[in-house]
């Protein structure tokens, strides 16, 4: 087993539409639509939604997606989907983790917990499942046997008590093909409601190579977590025991725009690679630019697409988490 890394080659991408669940939804819903409408041009959609919404979807955006109906009571399908797997015949299958909404934060969180068996019924692809609390926005993966996560996230009390890193490591690497972890201590320091994401500060590129979040400004109170993710990061090696090519990303955005007297970040590194595009968080004029070049000179063969994002930063997220890849694969074909 491996899982593909995010910058292969996607059969379609998976959005789950907003749930009750969701803050500011009509707002959500529009930049969810907008995302949808400027990803289509690149690459299928489907789209997730619970039977309550279903018409409201549809109606939305049917024209750019397909719709499925299927019971869920939360968005965010890179933390509650399934992780997708290839195995040796490069066929399909599939991990559906635990989910506990973010270590118990938030409720309800009931139907969510069997949307990705629903969904892999569906699309009849091969289920393999875990206790181990993971979320995808967690993690993220070389494509060789390779896996980045945050200690902050994946060993916490709130998620996984019983679980040590040995623990961890073991399950990872007999469902997900990860022959080596490493860990990183903590994501953005603003990043309280999912406990550190790895997707806010670290993302692979291609096999050894990532893009780490690094800051300028030592008053902003990131400087020191995301200093010591790069001295972690120098001093690894991969799975086949290389150093990693590093690519810093200097720059940290921040919306001027407060929403119940706070300010959010977005940023971006929490981007969403599809074919041929990368849908990049667009909030800080005076950055976005110089980070787009960042990220144009490593993805040459793709656009870059700035995407509206600040809804979902202030329901904890941004493009990299409302979306899941399904990888191409031998029975994947939709």
């Amino acid at each position: 087993m491996r899982v593909p890394g995010r910058f292969e080659d996607h059969e379609c991408t998976f959005i789950t539409w907003p749930c009750y669940t969701d803050l500011e939804t009509k707002k959500f819903e529009e930049e969810i639509v907008s995302f949808i409408k400027n990803l289509s041009v690149y690459e299928k959609i489907i789209v997730i939604s619970d039977p309550s919404n279903y018409i409201n979807a549809k109606n939305s955006c049917g024209n750019y997606a397909s719709i499925f109906s299927i019971p869920t009571d939360w968005s965010w399908i890179r933390d509650n989907g399934p992780i997708f797997i290839k195995n040796d015949e490069e066929k399909i299958e599939a991990v559906h983790f635990s989910f506990n909404s973010w270590g118990g934060k938030y409720s309800p969180c009931k139907l969510v917990k069997d949307m990705p068996k629903l969904l892999l019924e569906k699309l009849k692809i091969k289920r393999h499942s875990s206790n181990l609390i993971l979320e995808g926005g967690g993690v993220t993966f070389d494509g060789i046997g390779t896996m980045i996560t945050t200690e902050q996230m994946l060993l916490n009390k709130n998620r996984n008590p019983k679980y040590e890193k040995k623990d961890i490591e073991k399950e990872v690497k007999e469902l997900l093909g990860i022959e080596k972890v490493i860990w990183l201590k903590k994501g953005l320091y603003e990043d309280k409601s999912t406990d550190g994401h790895v997707d806010c500060v670290a993302e692979y590129l291609a096999p050894g190579k990532i893009l780490i979040q690094t800051i300028y400004d030592k008053n902003n109170p990131n400087y020191e977590i995301l200093k010591e993710n790069l001295a972690i990061i120098k001093n690894e090696t991969d799975a086949l025991g290389n150093k990693l090519e590093i690519v810093e990303m200097p720059y940290l955005p921040y919306y001027s725009k407060k929403y119940k007297n706070n300010i959010y970040v977005s940023p971006y590194t929490n981007y969403y690679i599809a074919n041929g595009v990368v849908m990049v968080p667009e909030v800080d004029s005076s950055m976005d630019e110089k980070a787009y070049k960042i990220i144009e000179q490593i993805y040459t063969d793709r656009l870059i697409v700035p995407t509206k994002a600040y809804y979902q930063a202030i329901g904890g997220g941004g493009p990299g988490c409302i979306t899941q890849q399904l990888p191409k694969g031998l029975n994947a074909e939709l």
